[in-house]
């Protein structure tokens, strides 16, 4: 009996002082925050946590943070469509972290509209974020013309918006989401207009390192345990965001209202 609880203590030991996992987002408010914050940093660091596996978060330009993983210093990134998981040949599960779309933001006195990629065609200049990927079809579009403009940093949608607002700009490309949350944070809401989407909302996934494998199936289990203790269902409502729909169409419909963000 001794035996066994000396096995126990010595399990529970080895989890207690685990080395961290390491994960890596740029700031993608609200689902990633440089405040340690957004609802997706706080779910995945929750899904380790409550089984005694420590989380460190590092906020970095997105370029950095896959350099980083490839050089096997972070462990896994949060956000990343199976399309780019696959590029960076890494490992995901099932569980959806949220939804990547491509809607298009001008400022208030914009008549613009996009509905389709040759909307482009007849404005001034485009702007979006340096390594992302915004479909096929919208990346060719974006590579081929000398005029977009690809921001870089830490803050890279910040820097769009307000580049946007001084007229470097017509037009900025990214989540809605993420476009308003920040542009609210800059009290620079009111002056930009949501003017359009184009193609359907991306599910979005945490890709880890295949050089751990075991955080895969760790991190499924971990939300299940989050979603029977109560946790997932407090840090969705914490961010005003409906948990469980069932298509993406409608998820994403509902992830539009996720914050107060005119407070």
């Amino acid at each position: 009996m001794l035996k066994y609880l000396f096995i126990l203590l010595s399990v529970f030991s080895i989890h207690a002082h685990a080395a961290p996992i390491r994960i890596a987002s740029d700031i993608w408010c609200p689902y990633a925050c440089d405040t340690n914050t957004g609802y997706v940093v706080e779910l995945t660091r929750r899904a380790f946590e409550i089984q005694n596996q420590p989380v460190e978060f590092m906020i970095a330009p997105f370029k950095r943070v896959m350099l980083e993983l490839q050089r096997n210093n972070v462990d896994a990134v949060i956000g990343l469509s199976k399309k780019a998981i696959g590029n960076y040949q890494l490992l995901s599960n099932d569980v959806i972290v949220g939804y990547k779309s491509n809607d298009f933001y001008t400022l208030a006195d914009s008549t613009e509209s996009f509905e389709q990629i040759s909307d482009l065609n007849n404005t001034q200049q485009v702007a979006v974020v340096t390594g992302y990927q915004y479909g096929k079809e919208l990346d060719i579009w974006l590579n081929s013309h000398p005029s977009t403009y690809f921001a870089s940093g830490n803050d890279p949608i910040a820097m769009n918006i307000i580049r946007l607002i001084k007229g470097r700009h017509s037009v900025i490309i990214d989540n809605k989401n993420v476009i308003e949350y920040t542009a609210s944070q800059l009290n620079l809401n009111q002056q930009l207009r949501y003017a359009g989407t184009i193609g359907k909302p991306v599910p979005l996934y945490i890709g880890f390192n295949p050089q751990n494998k075991a955080y895969v199936s760790a991190f499924d289990r971990g939300i299940q345990m989050l979603k029977a203790n109560g946790e997932y269902k407090q840090i969705m409502d914490k961010y005003k965001i409906l948990p469980e729909v069932t298509s993406a169409d409608a998820r994403y419909k509902n992830l539009q209202k996720f914050l107060p963000i005119l407070d």
